[in-house]
């Protein structure tokens, strides 16, 4: 039965054992607990979120599980962690897609054996986690190996490289005015000469944004999405509230792009976006994750995430050229910790 832990096994893990819990259904105050967290906490990532929780069992074949590690009361860590399922038949393996999500790295080490010990005694055996930390990441990859996890970092897996712009830099009334953003500025030009509009995106954008989505889907040999997951996607993102937006551009009366932002913690990210495949004279995203900039600056956001760039070595030219149009934005380049694996 999904409960809360209670360990008395005397060792050095029994006190944070007593206060773990590992449900699919929080009670009220460990809800209120776990979203407050997962709010401020240094490495959290929307991901990690009981809403985004959501959208991501929508889209594959999972069960969200909730985690939760408090030290004399206070939380000290906290984690979605996303149980592979057959129909309803639970399976063996989990992951934790950006986490799990600590305020101090020290907090990191006791977190993962408290992880390991809820999973295990709910029949998962594999488990893969990957701390959302850029400052001192290779140092966050040494703890991951000494506490048995293997680093499966690939090139197609979730990315371990970003880009990032300081959106405190940007002037209010002119964003794109610095030297280092002339690119942006002509690729603006050019896109509105040519007759293309952006604008935010309502509810009724998803349809479009599904349509162009799967056909990048199929064009990559890529299995669509369950039926579901459009409804959550659109119901995360055009929610009345400011965790996130989404923007369109249209040309010649046709939406040609849509992308979806996220704003959690101070920071916003790009977070996926589809583009047709009519070939235009013009960047297709350039006009929309421009939008997107200026509303996460009058959201409050400090930071905007440009999303994943390859790794060094990477030999895929559709990843390159992605990033390629992301540094026009920002040369600003992070790394973050690796994904890695254990097998309990």
């Amino acid at each position: 039965m999904d409960a809360i832990l209670d360990f008395s096994r005397e060792s050095a893990w029994a006190e944070f054992q007593a206060s773990s819990v590992f449900t699919f259904d929080l009670s009220a105050e460990d809800a209120a607990a776990y979203d407050a967290f997962v709010a401020r906490a240094r490495s959290t990532h929307y991901s990690q979120t009981r809403s985004w929780a959501k959208v991501a069992s929508a889209g594959k074949p999972v069960t969200p599980y909730y985690f939760l590690l408090r030290q004399k009361s206070r939380v000290t860590a906290a984690a979605v962690v996303l149980r592979g399922r057959l129909g309803a038949l639970p399976l063996p393996f989990a992951q934790v897609e950006r986490g799990p999500v600590c305020d101090r790295k020290e907090d990191l080490p006791e977190a993962l054996e408290a992880l390991r010990v809820c999973t295990l005694q709910h029949g998962i055996l594999r488990l893969s986690v990957m701390p959302y930390w850029s400052e001192k990441a290779d140092l966050i990859d040494g703890w991951l190996d000494r506490e048995g996890f293997s680093d499966c970092q690939s090139f197609s897996g979730r990315h371990a490289r970003s880009l990032r712009l300081d959106l405190a830099k940007l002037e209010a009334s002119d964003p794109f005015s610095a030297p280092h953003l002339a690119k942006v500025r002509q690729a603006i030009r050019r896109a509105e000469r040519a007759g293309a509009t952006a604008r935010q995106a309502g509810r009724a954008d998803i349809f479009a944004f599904r349509q162009m989505h799967e056909e990048l889907l199929r064009l990559g040999n890529k299995s669509l999405p369950a039926e579901g997951w459009y409804d959550a996607l659109a119901e995360y993102f055009f929610a009345p509230n400011n965790r996130g937006a989404a923007f369109a551009s249209e040309f010649e009366g046709e939406p040609v792009s849509v992308i979806f932002i996220t704003n959690h913690g101070g920071l916003a990210t790009y977070v996926m976006g589809a583009s047709s495949g009519r070939p235009l004279k013009f960047p297709k995203m350039m006009l929309p994750m421009s939008h997107a900039i200026i509303w996460a600056q009058k959201a409050g956001a400090t930071t905007f995430d440009l999303g994943g760039i390859p790794l060094e070595g990477d030999p895929d030219r559709k990843r390159a050229s992605i990033a390629e149009f992301k540094y026009v934005f920002s040369h600003t380049e992070i790394s973050l910790v690796h994904e890695h694996v254990r097998w309990f």
